[in-house]
């Protein structure tokens, strides 16, 4: 009996194990996707970019992209493309952890 209560052990852990692996790389993946090219520089979508365009008062704004150049953006459209792919991205990783989950408890 306790072999077999091991055994069950052992297969908890290793289930736990692989759901713990599969979230993580599931994270790194969306934050991957959540990059965004604008005016030949790329953005990283994040909540605080999105409150900063949000914000800032001028039409024309300055950024530093991910690569530390300074880019010029146009800040009520940029803002418009940050918020549409970012709940996109939000979407997509929130079904995807929900099959993460199903699968889990199976």
């Amino acid at each position: 009996m306790d072999k077999i209560n091991i055994s069950n052990l052992i297969e908890v852990t290793k289930l736990s194990t692989k759901y713990q692996i599969n979230t993580r790389i599931l994270r790194e993946k969306i934050q991957t996707d959540l990059h965004v090219v604008y005016n030949n520089g790329m953005f990283l979508v994040t909540p605080e970019l999105i409150a900063f365009l949000s914000v800032w008062s001028d039409d024309v704004i300055y950024l530093e992209d991910i690569y530390k150049n300074p880019i010029e953006a146009n800040r009520s459209e940029l803002l418009k493309i940050c918020q549409q792919h970012y709940q996109k991205v939000m979407n997509a990783w929130h079904q995807q952890y929900a099959e993460l989950k199903q699968v889990r408890k199976i």
